[in-house]
């Protein structure tokens, strides 16, 4: 715990949390343990509570993403907060986006919840990126946090509010997005950023293994397939559902 407030490049070597580590697969497994039963309590509650525990929930998310802000700036430096912390990775987007559909009840909101939110969520509890940070350090319990409020926004809205995910209002996420990736390639460009992981792999990453494959930028075709594979992953249960109702 004496390390719970520093910064990385005051941490020792070999402090970090490796990728399915016990340590990972624990957080992992609390994680999905939190998720259920929130999912489970919420589903019993009236229209009134309901409420209140979505809108608790989407307060809580963004002020754990704008709580490193704070972090860096008392313990860290401009540099790190300009190449790391402007809301321009997909699960900042999110998380500002799943608070806000929280708050609204907005459907396209909770669409960008479920379609980019969501597996955005999972690949970033499935492969983190933290460094050196260690498991009981600021940095890492607000990154499992955020990330695992960001899957339990989505599942919600689908299995606590009834709200079914189409496929043809995917083409709004998509949109919502491409100003963030417009504006982080800007970025990436100006200050030599790697927000979105567009302009080079991070160690530690599955993206190592695309790298390995197709190369630089030849990965970001691996990592779009992937995102297809995920929406049809996600998309088709509900798909087929709604072919088979109107076909019925």
């Amino acid at each position: 715990m004496s390390n719970f407030w520093t910064f990385e490049s005051d941490l020792p070597i070999g402090m970090g949390v490796g990728t399915f580590s016990l340590a990972h697969n624990v957080v992992l497994i609390l994680s999905a343990i939190m998720i259920s039963l929130i999912i489970h309590h919420y589903r019993k509650q009236d229209d009134f509570e309901r409420k209140s525990i979505k809108m608790t929930l989407s307060a809580l998310l963004i002020m754990l993403y704008f709580s490193r802000w704070f972090w860096c700036a008392l313990f860290g430096n401009f540099s790190y907060f300009m190449n790391m912390l402007l809301p321009l990775h997909l699960c900042s987007a999110s998380a500002i986006v799943g608070s806000a559909a929280g708050f609204s009840n907005n459907r396209l909101l909770k669409e960008f919840s479920y379609g980019i939110g969501l597996p955005s969520g999972i690949a970033a509890m499935a492969n983190p990126n933290l460094g050196p940070y260690p498991l009981f350090s600021f940095c890492f319990i607000e990154y499992t946090l955020t990330h695992t409020l960001l899957i339990l926004l989505a599942l919600l809205f689908v299995f606590g509010d009834g709200f079914h995910p189409d496929f043809r209002s995917l083409a709004h996420s998509i949109w919502l997005t491409a100003p963030f990736i417009v504006t982080a390639l800007l970025v990436n460009n100006l200050i030599e950023s790697n927000y979105m992981f567009l302009n080079r792999v991070e160690k530690g990453t599955v993206l190592v293994l695309f790298d390995s494959w197709l190369g630089t930028p030849g990965y970001l075709i691996a990592v779009l397939g992937s995102i297809f594979i995920v929406w049809a992953i996600l998309y088709a249960p509900w798909e087929i559902s709604r072919r088979r109702n109107f076909s019925g």
